[in-house]
């Protein structure tokens, strides 16, 4: 790590939201960093702001973005807040001329991602969305071979995620779970999406409503169709969060995650029926520190972001789209520009 610190200056930041979630960045994905210093806390809730100094002694907490900026002078922020106040926390900060790192899913709708991803664009700010299913080693070498044509032209593709998970359970799961799919599929594919076909496993209304899986046809451009299944119930193996894909070619089976949970599983089987293994690199970093380290090199003008806001609004679409095929039980295209 030390030799990876040659040549980085530290990377001043605060963070937004102190809730759950925000607290598990704290503890486990910021300190993973030694580059970024966290010189500001941000919540709404006097409650949130005593829980967290009562609990790590730091006293640098802030009801407001506009303070936090202004009181320390950090050029970025990240912020793992609710759903609901994702658009308004990311106009704050970008308006307040700070880069920053969202967490997904971006928005509910692709006009409000486009117009968040256009502020940041005319105000020359990094913008990033933590899409971290990426950075799970073996999503670089799945979109590797699909380049390659390592099993010749795609014909055929499913996606299955089942774990027994009350977060996914007990919220939508459209919103909590297949946004982190969706943007897979426009990564591992270079593809965009076309149109979706969504059945709840229970009703759904409005974005608020509750729904522990679907069963979905996903249509992306070049008449590639992926059938996807989402489920939070029932007993069977669990698998990887980024799922288990089965990919097939004219030339053989790629085949990217395993039960139980096996995220580095990935294969390639022939015609013959013969098996390869195919080599997972370790990354140094991944998942949402890896997401994180995207970022703030970023930041310092020597990277991207692993999904910029305006690439990730392409995903928000789809998104969108399913949602509201599960609202009203059709085929929804997915909104192109």
């Amino acid at each position: 790590m030390a030799a990876e610190l040659v040549g980085r200056g530290m990377t001043d930041l605060i963070q937004i939201g102190l809730g759950p979630w925000g607290l598990d960045w704290a503890a486990n994905i910021l300190p993973r960093l030694p580059d970024v210093r966290v010189t500001g806390w941000v919540d709404a809730s006097p409650e949130a702001r005593a829980a967290f100094t009562a609990k790590t002694g730091d006293d640098n907490v802030f009801a407001t973005v506009e303070e936090a900026l202004a009181a320390t002078g950090a050029v970025a922020a990240i912020a793992p807040v609710a759903i609901g106040a994702h658009a308004a926390v990311a106009r704050q900060v970008l308006e307040a001329g700070a880069h920053l790192l969202l967490e997904k899913p971006f928005t509910l709708d692709a006009a409000t991602a486009r117009e968040l991803a256009g502020l940041a664009e005319r105000k020359g700010l990094v913008f990033g969305i933590d899409q971290n299913y990426r950075i799970f080693p073996g999503a670089p070498v799945v979109r590797d071979l699909l380049e390659r044509r390592a099993v010749g032209a795609v014909r055929r593709v499913s996606l299955e995620w089942h774990r027994d998970h009350a977060g996914v359970r007990d919220a939508n799961s459209l919103i909590e779970l297949a946004i982190h799919h969706f943007d897979l599929m426009r990564y591992l594919f270079g593809r965009e999406g076309m149109a979706i076909t969504c059945v709840p496993v229970t009703p759904i209304r409005s974005a608020q409503d509750h729904t522990p899986g679907a069963s979905l046809i996903v249509e992306l451009d070049g008449g590639l169709t992926i059938d996807y299944v989402l489920s939070s119930q029932g007993v069977g193996p669990q698998t990887p969060w980024p799922g288990v894909w089965r990919i097939s070619g004219d030339e053989g089976l790629l085949t990217w995650g395993a039960a139980p949970d096996d995220h580095r599983a990935v294969s390639i089987t022939d015609a013959a029926g013969n098996v390869r293994a195919v080599e997972v690199p370790e990354l140094p970093l991944f998942e949402r520190a890896g997401v994180l380290r995207a970022f703030v090199d970023a930041v310092a003008g020597t990277g991207e972001p692993t999904s910029p806001a305006a690439d990730n609004a392409h995903s928000v679409a789809m998104l969108e789209a399913a949602l509201t095929s599960a609202r009203t039980g059709e085929r929804t295209r997915v909104e192109r520009w």
